[in-house]
């Protein structure tokens, strides 16, 4: 087998060239796809139950979320779906096949199915515990596009009956940096490709606050200069597609913590925000919403805003005002007459930037002096 080339995404995941990667892991790199938590819970497997990264808020709880967005009908799922502007969905937990979950999880595959089309890509993460031919036929009849295992490493033969299904089928793991583990992973990789399933993807491994005490009493330390990456792990996996490539056929994708937690990210907050996006509001480079806030007391936003439309000419598509808070885009807010007119009334005006989220989910993530705001702003352009 000629050796391939080894190529990096615009997300900073790793492929080789002639292989491509899963359908899912392109729309995820594109941020079109929506997660759907189906709930917290699981059978608690040893193989992964010390590392599972699952807060205690979500952990063994009966609670579903799309996205960030706790939800208690499938039409709120379409919701969501629909304002990320999503082209598939995930599904996981929790494990979605566990036995009291796989009637949940296919009746929301089989509603999103036929309310956005059987275009829409879905795939579903498992442990594989309890899969069997018939959960297999199941979840192919109800439309499932992709699957991807983690098993233990004692009954990865379950992964066979998802084959010949209609579904994409392979692996999902993470990159555990001790020496069976990666033993595991290879035996793994040679399992898939001999029974002819279709990719193997690897994660790095991942600290977090819900797993961190477990992993240090384990020795795992963080990579210098990073808040989540376990050392070592990057350059295994990496190391391991490496050495796997010329021994098999099968896809080989690694995907490092920067390409879930930003890039994936950044790119569903952009879709996001852009459908919610307020006249006042702008979309920033990383997906969140930027404006300028005023408060004071009822009367001096009043009489504020009237100065603004009347004097400066700002159309009042741009302004908000809501009792003791005047919003405005933050582009008007940076000029010089405007601050003059804040100082002169003796008002306090910050620049805001949120998460794309509304109501209870709200998450402001800087709040920025104006002046302070249009000095970085200075030094940043030049």
């Amino acid at each position: 087998m000629n050796k391939t080339e080894l190529s990096e995404t615009e997300g900073k995941t790793y492929y080789f060239n002639d292989r491509g990667i899963p359908k899912g892991c392109q729309l995820c790199l594109k941020g079109l796809k929506t997660v759907l938590f189906l709930n917290g819970i699981c059978q608690h497997p040893p193989h992964c139950r010390w590392y599972c990264p699952i807060s205690k808020t979500r952990k063994d709880k009966n609670h579903t979320f799309a996205n960030e967005i706790k939800i208690f009908s499938m039409e709120e799922l379409i919701d969501e779906i629909r304002i990320t502007q999503s082209r598939g969905m995930s599904v996981t937990g929790g494990e979605p096949l566990a036995k009291g979950n796989i009637n949940e999880t296919i009746g929301y595959i089989s509603y999103v199915k036929s309310e956005i089309g059987s275009d829409f890509h879905v795939h579903l993460y498992t442990n594989g515990l309890t899969f069997t031919e018939e959960i297999a036929e199941k979840l192919a009849q109800c439309g499932l596009n992709e699957i991807r295992f983690n098993t233990p490493p004692d009954i990865i033969s379950n992964i066979r009956f998802a084959l010949n299904k209609g579904m994409s089928v392979g692996a999902e793991v993470p990159v555990i940096p001790k020496k069976q583990h990666i033993k595991n992973i290879e035996r793994l990789i040679l399992y898939l490709d001999k029974i002819g399933a279709d990719f193997v993807n690897l994660n790095e491994f991942e600290m977090c606050y819900p797993n961190s005490e477990a992993l240090k009493e384990r020795g795992f330390i963080l990579e210098d200069g990073t808040i989540a990456s376990v050392s070592q792990s990057n350059a295994d996996a990496l190391n391991l597609i490496k050495k796997m490539q010329s021994r098999v056929k099968i896809m080989l994708h690694y995907c490092p913590i920067i390409s879930k937690d930003y890039y994936q990210l950044k790119n569903r907050y952009i879709r996001r925000a852009d459908s919610i996006k307020l006249p006042h509001e702008t979309i920033t480079s990383e997906g969140l919403l930027l404006w300028a806030e005023v408060r004071g007391n009822r009367a001096d936003i009043a009489l504020l805003k009237t100065m603004l439309i009347q004097k400066m000419k700002i159309p009042i598509q741009f302004i908000q005002e809501d009792q003791e808070i005047l919003k405005i885009s933050y582009e008007y807010a940076i000029k010089d007459d405007f601050i003059s007119l804040i100082e002169k009334k003796k008002l306090k005006c910050h620049i805001m930037e949120s998460i794309p989220l509304r109501g209870e989910y709200t998450q402001i993530t800087e709040k920025t002096p104006i002046r302070v705001f249009k000095r970085e702003l200075n030094d940043y352009e030049n």
